[in-house]
């Protein structure tokens, strides 16, 4: 379960970071406020928190589970551009933080995959 938390969180990052150029190239001028938010620097290191503290959670323990290191080296990859993003210029913040997003997504779902097909093996074993 963590692992699906975890990847919709990582998917709200990759949303965001797409959906916010979107909107203010439509001009929505009405929703100035929202867009403020999140567009807001304050906001990408909001994001981080729950993104870390999940990273943090789930593949080291998937890890100690299962025994693959690509989960966890693809999430570490991920988390690594999602920090590069916030100190990269304008024109790669977007680009780094959705390759980022994608690299944790995928990440946690391998890691959720490998932890059911074990659970699937001892459990055909018994």
């Amino acid at each position: 379960m963590k692992d699906l938390i975890a990847a919709a969180l990582s998917g709200l990052c990759v949303v965001h970071c797409i959906a916010t150029p979107l909107l203010l190239a439509l001009a929505l001028g009405s929703s100035g406020l929202l867009l403020g938010v999140f567009s807001s620097e304050w906001f990408h290191y909001l994001m981080l928190l729950p993104i870390s503290a999940m990273l943090a959670w789930s593949l080291p323990g998937g890890w100690c589970i299962h025994r693959r290191k690509a989960p966890f080296a693809l999430g570490l990859g991920g988390f690594l551009l999602l920090i590069a993003s916030l100190f990269a210029g304008h024109d790669a913040e977007a680009a780094l933080a959705v390759i980022g997003g994608l690299l944790l997504i995928g990440a946690h779902l391998y890691n959720r995959k490998l932890l059911h097909n074990l659970q699937v093996a001892e459990h055909a074993a018994h």
